[in-house]
C-alpha cells in the first residue's frame, strides 16, 4: 500500500501554555502527511474536487504516546490501510526523529463521494486512482 513521510519542526506557534504541542496540531500533521500521500497517489485535491470528486473526513482518531516540545524535528508518515467500498482508511505515526520515540499515532477514514454528497465505490468509477492507493 501507498505511504508518505513528511517532516516539519516543531515551531513556537505549535506550543500551548506548557510549552508542550498542542494537541490539535497532532492531527494538522496527519493532514499534512494524508496531502502529499494522496498527491503522490495521482490525487491532486483542487484538480479532483473540480472534478466532482470529494473525500469527507468521517473518522478521526489520535492516540498520543509522549510530548514534543519546541523545535523537535519530527517524522510524520501516512500509510493506506485499506480501500474498501466507499472507505479509504489511512494511518498515521508520528515520531521524534531525534530520539526515535513515538509521539502519537492514529487513523482516518474518508469516503469518497461525488460532487452531490453520494457516495461511490473507488475502484469501479476511478480504478487508476485506486491502483495508485492500493500498489
Amino acid at each position: 500500500m501507498k505511504k508518505a513521510t513528511v517532516e516539519l519542526r516543531v515551531s513556537f506557534a505549535d506550543l500551548d501554555g506548557m510549552r508542550a504541542v498542542y494537541h490539535t496540531n497532532h492531527i494538522k500533521w496527519f493532514d499534512l502527511a494524508r496531502t502529499k500521500l494522496l498527491r503522490e497517489a495521482g490525487f491532486e485535491m483542487q484538480k479532483w474536487e473540480a472534478s466532482g470528486i470529494l473525500l469527507p473526513l468521517v473518522v478521526c482518531h489520535c492516540e498520543y504516546k509522549a510530548s514534543t516540545v519546541f523545535d523537535d524535528l519530527l517524522e510524520i508518515t501516512a500509510a493506506v490501510e485499506e480501500v474498501k467500498g466507499k472507505v479509504i482508511t489511512i494511518t498515521y505515526d508520528i515520531i521524534n526523529k531525534e530520539s526515535g520515540k513515538q509521539i502519537a499515532n492514529g487513523f482516518t477514514k474518508q469516503v469518497t463521494c461525488d460532487e452531490n454528497s453520494r457516495p461511490f465505490v473507488l475502484e469501479e468509477r476511478y480504478p487508476e486512482l485506486y491502483i495508485n492507493l492500493t500498489e
